[in-house]
């Protein structure tokens, strides 16, 4: 029995190592169980205010995408009307510049001709001037024409 005593004995060290061991390991589960619950709760604060704000952003983004599809159809006529403008203007400036560069040789040949005029004029005023004895005979011949 000496041998059956010593496997009963042995058999009870083991039970009380195991309690033992099953002891630390319930404290350790517990120890690292508080920081889990913890994190636990944060996780919990966080994904709550992450719903909030998916929630307001889902309300705000559909009507701000209507108002910026709205200004985004405002920009495009603004531009079409422009460029439709500037198209417009580009025509009519071309016109102008030709009544305008029409206008100027119509100013400078008549300019041109009237000054050839006005220099004859002079120039024969100033060759067939009446000398003084003849101012005198046509004054005379005009006072007893009277």
């Amino acid at each position: 029995m000496d041998q059956a005593g010593q496997i009963g004995s042995l058999g009870q060290s083991l039970n009380i190592l195991v309690a033992v061991a099953l002891i630390f390991l319930a404290v350790a589960l517990m120890a690292v169980s508080l920081p889990l619950m913890s994190m636990v709760k944060q996780s919990e604060r966080t994904l709550s205010a992450l719903e909030r704000l998916l929630g307001t952003v889902d309300r705000e983004l559909g009507p701000t995408l209507k108002q910026v599809d709205a200004l985004l159809a405002s920009v495009l006529e603004i531009k079409a009307s422009a460029e439709k403008k500037f198209g417009d203007m580009g025509g009519k400036v071309t016109d102008v510049k030709g009544s305008l560069t029409k206008a100027a040789d119509d100013a400078k040949k008549s300019s041109s001709v009237f000054g050839a005029g006005l220099f004859a004029g002079v120039k024969a005023y100033l060759e067939h001037r009446p000398k003084d004895k003849d101012k005198e005979k046509d004054s005379k011949s005009l006072e007893t024409a009277k």
